[in-house]
């Protein structure tokens, strides 16, 4: 430095740092390498020391920290076609706990049958160079396949399913409890259930919101009722002749005593409703109330639906979590972690109608 003015080398070192600082290299080192607490240096010093590196341009070299560590920073994704989910919120929570440890994200979507090929998880962790998997395949996997991943190495852990071990989901058996222990308060007696048959195979939530909602039923002394649409379509001719709007308006029409409230399984259900009492013109929630869920409140519609949140940023950031966990302590098995269900009060949800109480 010179009359204040920082001269800034083509390639700032560690060494750059301690020269600018007139720190040691070893304290440098230390603190830029995130273990400046683990050898008890001082945390002015630490602070000093990252001012410098920024007031410096310092920028790590992953290949040698890699070297060094033997860690690399990186963590992958692991998307499946099949099932597909990646909300936004997701990917964020997953996205700010990596920074703030220091660690980035790639991810690869990938075919379901290239998943199952016993050579493709450890060829990921090559050209990825991942210091740990994070799975997203939430349907259809096969015991071949969570065989193959326990003789990894790499501390793995898996997204929204329902296992007992390295995975982090929603606890949908609770969300349901929740959604229809909300409506009773409400002073709703009949409420249904709008969920979809699965065209393939079952997600686990399907079944635990169902069930979460049936156990409060229950508890409140009151009859709980399921009705299931027809499967989602996957295709746009499919879309053009979905009848599921019908299905539910022929529902409504006919059922004595008529719901007041109605919990969907998700947006896809809960839009069924939506146009069906609007073709009836029954008004939300003067009429009839409606609660969904969703990874967020959406007001896309115009009318915002209360929903039941299923907390995806929290799952992002717990799952950098419990993988942190799994790189710090390689070959455990830790318990899965639950996150709550949080309910977003919207627009279509109020007590029960004056003329059916």
């Amino acid at each position: 430095m010179t009359d204040g003015i920082v001269q800034k080398t083509a390639r700032v070192t560690a060494a750059t740092i301690a020269a600018y600082t007139g720190l040691s290299r070893a304290t440098v080192t230390h603190v830029l390498n995130g273990r400046g607490a683990e050898q008890r240096i001082r945390q002015d010093t630490q602070e000093r020391v990252l001012e410098a590196a920024r007031v410096l341009g310092y920028r790590p070299n992953a290949s040698a920290r890699a070297l060094h560590t033997g860690r690399t920073g990186n963590v992958a994704l692991i998307q499946s076609l099949k099932g597909a989910y990646l909300p936004e919120r997701l990917l964020l929570g997953l996205t700010e706990a990596l920074g703030e440890n220091n660690m980035y994200l790639t991810l690869a979507e990938v075919p379901d049958a290239v998943l199952d090929d016993r050579a493709y998880l450890p060829k990921v962790l090559r050209e990825h160079t991942a210091d740990g998997l994070i799975i997203n395949r939430i349907v259809g996997i096969p015991p071949s396949f969570t065989e193959a991943v326990t003789t990894l190495n790499t501390p793995v852990i898996f997204l929204n399913v329902n296992r007992p071990f390295d995975t982090v989901f929603p606890d949908d058996f609770n969300g349901g409890k929740l959604a229809a222990q909300y409506l009773v308060e409400l002073g709703h007696k009949h409420i249904l259930y709008v969920g979809s048959s699965a065209s393939v195979e079952y997600h686990y939530s399907h079944v635990d919101r169902q069930e979460g909602y049936r156990a409060a039923m229950e508890e409140a002394g009151l009859p709980s009722t399921v009705f299931l649409l027809p499967p989602h379509p996957e295709t746009d001719e499919q879309v053009l002749k979905d009848a599921r709007v019908q299905i539910v308006r022929s529902y409504l029409e006919a059922a004595a005593p008529r719901p007041t409230a109605i919990v969907a399984y998700e947006l896809a259900e809960a839009m069924a409703v939506l146009h069906a009492v609007n073709q009836m013109q029954i008004r939300l929630p003067q009429d009839l109330s409606l609660v969904m869920f969703h990874h967020q409140l959406d007001h896309r519609f115009c009318i915002p639906i209360t929903t039941l949140c299923n907390g995806m940023h929290s799952v992002g950031r717990e799952a950098v979590n419990l993988l942190l966990d799994k790189i710090g302590s390689p070959g455990t098995s830790f318990p899965s972690r639950v996150v709550p269900i949080q309910l977003l009060e919207g627009a279509t949800s109020g007590p029960v109608p004056n003329l059916v109480r």
